[in-house]
């Protein structure tokens, strides 16, 4: 019996919560995966491929538990004798790869970013994206170190390999439309290249000034209707002046470095852009932008909204802190890493999507839910379900949607004081009044 078919055996006890549900992970999509790459399971074994594939997502879920016990909680064996051993596990990780769980990745964050948002989620109708770097421990085994590398200090090689990695995030509802990671040596500005074919049309994208790049910047704006970009502008820039379109507000040439022009002779020599300079507590700020049209686009408002960069920081830490728990990855070979963190991605969308469908129904922004609460109760709903088969899953994570007040924060407030860096304690006490010398 296929995922599917046992999805819609649990549909008959609950139509109303599957027809729910159904629409968000089409069980037809996890079939669509295997078959893509090549996967599907074709000897019938106690662990198939399509519910490796929720345990590869369980691993995210239950982080601190064995992995032979997320087999038993999600109830993914077939046959009624007893749970598979540890290493039966293993071995069907392997045989799925990450192949397929890149693949339901990328077919999920399309589906789910693609969704009609609110007019208030977009900037001036446009949607808004963040890419920002992130870097993921792993076991210290020598695979993983040959593999992946890390970071070294002035004492030798840090404790951990490390796996370095670039998102495209959906600063509203916080999705991840698109990732790309692999080696620690390999700079955030490679992985960067071609997470342009996922962004959407009429949108605008910012990005951190390391990623100044005239060949990223002008793919990415070349890669569809109006898809722009902002950035703070680096220091120091070399321009020319164009046209002054306001106070501070400029349209600027910049020049395309030789070393670009040797790697991309497809470049122009010269490429345009807008600079605004733009005063935040008195200390002037300078950003750069495709975003050239003053009058559609004031000042003020593309100089703010470069603040939105901040909530890419914070979805890297939900998936860090509140999935990970702050820990490293639990796979010891480099397939496994790599096939993990796909799955790590898929269950943060997974409750991300679920916030949202929730923050929809409450008339509220996905930001006002707790991704923590939200988080720990899907863990518990699966950890406590009936575990005969894992066509319960989408009833208990549809049952969810009914209790969405449960995870209400209060509106964010706004920094009431600046960012500063707190002194050091003092080494020694200070003198009391009197004392002698």
């Amino acid at each position: 019996m296929s995922l599917q078919n046992d999805l819609l055996e649990v549909s008959k006890l609950n139509p109303i919560s599957f027809e729910r549900f159904v629409h968000l992970i089409d069980p037809a999509w996890v079939e669509q995966a295997l078959e893509a790459t090549g996967t599907v399971s074709i000897r019938r074994r106690r662990l198939p491929a399509e519910r490796i594939v929720w345990l590869v997502v369980g691993l995210a879920l239950f982080k601190n538990e064995p992995i032979w016990l997320i087999v038993q909680q999600l109830g993914l064996a077939l046959g009624d004798a007893k749970a598979p051993v540890p290493s039966a596990s293993v071995q069907a990780r392997q045989r799925l790869g990450e192949a397929p769980m890149a693949e339901l990745f990328d077919q999920l964050a399309q589906a789910w970013g693609d969704v009609e948002q609110p007019a208030s989620a977009s900037f001036l109708g446009l949607r808004s994206f963040a890419v920002d770097g992130v870097v993921w421990s792993t076991p210290d085994t020598p695979e993983n170190r040959k593999t992946f590398g890390g970071g070294r200090t002035h004492s030798g090689d840090g404790a951990w390999p490390q796996v370095r990695g670039v998102c495209l995030m959906d600063t509203y509802s916080h999705l991840i439309r698109a990732a790309s990671f692999g080696e620690f040596a390999v700079g955030e500005l490679r992985h960067a290249r071609g997470l342009e074919k996922a962004v959407s049309d009429h949108s605008v994208t910012i990005f951190d000034r390391a990623y100044y790049s005239a060949a990223l910047l002008l793919d990415w704006q070349n890669s569809g209707t109006e898809r722009h970009w902002l950035m703070r502008a680096r220091k120091p820039l070399k321009y020319e002046v164009l046209e002054e379109l306001g106070s501070g507000d400029w349209l600027v040439q910049l020049a395309v470095s030789r070393d670009a022009l040797k790697q991309r002779p497809d470049l122009p020599t010269h490429w345009q852009a807008r600079l605004i300079e733009y005063s935040i507590d008195n200390k002037p700020r300078r950003y750069l932008t495709s975003l050239v049209d003053a009058k559609r686009y004031p000042a003020n408002q593309v100089a703010g909204h470069y603040n939105e960069r901040w909530e890419i920081e914070l979805g890297y830490r939900e998936i860090k802190q509140n999935l990970l728990k702050g820990e490293q990855l639990r796979s010891k070979q480099p397939d496994l890493v790599r096939q993990e963190l796909w799955g790590t991605l898929l269950a943060y969308n997974l409750i991300r999507q679920e916030m949202r469908e929730m923050a929809g129904e409450l008339k509220v922004a996905p930001q006002r839910l707790s991704f923590l609460w939200l988080a720990q109760a899907v863990a518990n709903a699966l950890r406590f379900c009936p575990l005969e088969t894992p066509g319960t899953i989408p009833q208990r994570l549809a049952a969810l949607r009914t209790q969405g007040q449960h995870f209400m924060l209060p509106a964010r407030r706004q920094r009431s004081y600046p960012r500063v860096v707190k002194p050091k304690p003092a080494k020694y006490p200070k003198k009391k009044p009197g004392e002698l010398n």
